[in-house]
């Protein structure tokens, strides 16, 4: 098994990350063991606890970046007022990560509905999503805003919408009634 052509630890981690969340979007976190993940990877689990020292450091390797990056990549820190077009730029945004990870989101709600003990990955991204509204001067409170947004977001999870047009006319549209230009 450990006969894998040698990887940098920077890479091997990484080809861990990625063969993990492929059997945690397929079998769940609770539904997978670190001997799932290893033969995943086409490593030992002694290789793969020598970069993780557990099956939720893993999950969290490869959730986290995917999330936080992407919404600090798609929510700028906006100096004044936002307008409409870039408000429904940031939403149309959000929905389509969505779109494009739904295996992920779904993986990380459905862990989040079993183990109410672990890392909040929910929390930790509304706090960060709140930091980033806090920046666009809307008028309406900023927990408000957040639970708006985020149930936005997750209709298209369990409502899916292919057409571009529309995920954009939805954008618009509540980005016009949020900030008052409907």
């Amino acid at each position: 098994m450990d006969n894998v052509k040698r990887l940098t630890p920077e890479a091997r981690r990484e080809q861990i990350i990625q063969a993990a969340l492929a059997v945690f979007i397929d079998k769940g976190f609770s539904g997978t063991t670190t001997a799932e993940l290893a033969k995943a990877a086409g490593i030992s689990e002694v290789t793969l606890f020598r970069h993780f020292s557990s099956k939720q450091e893993i999950f969290h390797a490869g959730v986290e970046p995917i999330l936080f990056e992407s919404l600090t990549n798609d929510m700028p820190v906006i100096e004044g007022k936002i307008g409409v077009e870039a408000l429904s730029n940031i939403l149309f945004k959000r929905i389509k990560f969505l779109a494009d990870h739904r295996g992920i989101i779904k993986l990380i709600l459905n862990e989040h509905l079993l183990n109410q003990n672990d890392v909040n990955v929910i929390q930790k991204m509304a706090v960060t999503f709140g930091k980033l509204l806090g920046s666009y001067q809307l008028a309406y409170d900023e927990s408000f805003m957040i639970r708006l947004f985020m149930g936005s977001f997750l209709s298209f999870l369990y409502l899916p919408v292919e057409d571009e047009a529309s995920i954009k006319a939805f954008a618009t549209e509540l980005a016009e009634m949020i900030l008052g230009r409907n």
